[in-house]
This record gives C-alpha cells, structure tokens and sequence, in this order.
C-alpha cells in the first residue's frame, strides 16, 4: 500500500523507478523464503565387535626326562663285565633299560620296591658325594664325612669290599651297596617306598651275597 501511494504523489520518472524497486523487493522477499530440507539420516559406521582378550594356552606339560647317559657310560657299562646274582623270592626280573646292567621289582601289600644295578667309570664323586646324593633322592638331608660310619658299613660283593647303605626316610628310603671294582664303581640300589623297602631288607642282602661280577684280574 504504501509503494501504491509513493506511485500516485510522484513525478513520472520517480514513479517508475519506484514501482520497479517494489518488483524487485516482492522477487526478492519470495526468492527468500525459507525451505525445508530433509537431511537423509547418515549411514553409521558398524559397531567393531569387541575383541575377546586372548586366552594363553598352557603349554602340554613336559614328560619326565629320560636318565641322562654322558659320554663314556654306556661303553664303560658294556665293558664292565657279566652279572650274574639269584632274584630273591617275590621279586620279578625286569629287562635291563639304558645303563644299567640288572632291575628287579616288588609290589607288595607295603608298597612297591625296584633293585637297579649300575656301573661307572671311577669313583664318581667318592663315597660321601654319592652317598648325599642318594640321601637326597629318598628326601634326607646331606650328612658330613664324621657322620658316614652313623649311616653304612662293611660288606663283601663279589669277593670285594664294598660300602653298605641304609638311608631309611619318612616315604621313601634307599639300601645299598657301593662297590669300588677295577677302576670302576658298581651301584647296588633298591628304592621305594619305606615300608617295602625296609620289609625287603634281607632279599637285598640275599641278593648282594649272589652278586658274581666277571673279573679278568683274578
């Protein structure tokens, strides 16, 4: 209205001029009309699954280890000479495996038993050193050289002097004879459990007193 009242109380020209800027203001105000837009909804990205923590697979528990032979033992063991002995009653004979020259075994009401025989060069360590050792497997505590005679005595195989053993343990104990033979040492051992071994005391005795060792120095 008020674009229609400028028009009719102006000259010609501004007439014009003025009804032309009202076109364009009318143009413009349309042109400017806000429209609405429908923005398609983004596309997410796929949640990443969570990882599941890795789960360390233990490995297979080792087997136990075979008796290790050093160079020299079983040649030595070889050349040691025939065995011969008589297995006491209620013992069976069991077949030789690696180094060692002779096994028996027990089974009884009082638990299990094994007599080995085995042989190396020299004297392995000496008479204490091998000793502990054997006080070790039957879960004893290591003794001095003073206390030896508390422990073993003296005892014939085969015609020679050897060292007998008793090393008795809460579970498992250890009888034997260590026997010093040309050179080499000579391992007369039953191990077990306590009961049967201390039960079994006199078979191994029998069984030391049989004990032939082939000897070409006599």
């Amino acid at each position: 209205m008020l674009i229609l009242m400028l028009i009719q109380n102006s000259p010609l020209s501004l007439k014009l001029l003025t009804l032309s800027a009202g076109l364009v203001f009318l143009v413009s105000c349309d042109r400017t009309k806000p429209q609405s837009y429908t923005i398609p909804k983004e596309a997410q990205a796929p949640a990443t699954p969570p990882v599941a923590p890795k789960t360390e697979t233990a490995a297979p528990a080792a087997a136990p280890a075979n008796m290790q032979i050093l160079p020299g033992m079983a040649e030595a063991a070889q050349a040691a000479g025939a065995l011969q002995f008589q297995t006491p009653v209620g013992w069976q004979k069991q077949a030789p495996s690696g180094i060692r020259k002779a096994e028996l075994a027990y089974n009884g009401d009082n638990g299990s038993a094994t007599i080995t025989v085995t042989v190396f060069p020299g004297d392995v360590g000496g008479l204490l050193a091998n000793v502990n050792r054997w006080r070790g497997q039957a879960g004893l505590s290591a003794i001095t050289a003073a206390e030896l005679p508390q422990v073993s005595s003296q005892r014939i195989i085969s015609n020679h002097r050897s060292t007998y053993v008793r090393l008795p343990g809460e579970t498992q104990s250890i009888l034997g004879g260590l026997l010093p033979f040309h050179g080499k040492t000579w391992f007369f051992k039953m191990s077990g459990d306590t009961a049967a071994v201390l039960a079994q005391e006199n078979a191994l005795l029998q069984f030391l007193d049989s004990v032939l060792i082939e000897d070409p120095h006599h």
